[in-house]
């Protein structure tokens, strides 16, 4: 994020750890969780795309712990909750792919997400082309609600 706003090329206000804002039907204002980052253009707060990054392929000793099942659980789910972006068309899921082993990454999510299909309300799935090495990007839509539907693009950056 630091670097990001040190570029000045960015087309708007990025918040780190923004504070999502909650009010029940008595007024009352609850701060029940903050997305990572959030990138916004204007005056309009309610607008924003929300960044959710998690960690994935973590090597401990002789052993890699690929946590998709809470990159899912954890991270995309909280958009098809709408705990995070309520409303919004789209987000994006952020994976730091600790060992660089991306391939690995994307395989494991595919499985985990196929596993959860009715769960996370997934329609689809489009793989983007991509490099050897680089990162992979994909796109999952997803039915949030009755009338609402969200794209939520996936970064998976190999690390380091």
């Amino acid at each position: 994020v630091k670097a990001l706003r040190k570029t000045k090329k960015v087309p708007g206000r990025i918040t780190y750890q923004y504070v999502l804002l909650d009010e029940d039907a008595n007024g009352n204002v609850t701060t029940p969780s903050s997305i990572d980052f959030v990138l916004t253009v204007g005056d309009d707060e309610e607008v924003y795309l929300a960044y959710e990054c998690k960690r994935l392929n973590v090597t401990y000793g002789t052993r890699v712990r690929n946590y998709c099942g809470p990159y899912v659980d954890d991270g995309l789910m909280r958009f098809v909750s709408g705990q995070y972006a309520k409303g919004l068309p789209m987000a994006t899921m952020i994976g730091y792919v600790m060992n660089g082993d991306n391939s690995r990454a994307r395989r494991g999510l595919r499985k985990v997400m196929n596993a959860r299909t009715a769960t996370l309300g997934l329609i689809a799935e489009l793989d983007h082309p991509s490099l050897p090495g680089a990162p992979i990007r994909f796109r999952s839509t997803h039915k949030c609600r009755p009338g609402h539907a969200m794209e939520v693009e996936h970064h998976l950056l190999p690390w380091p």
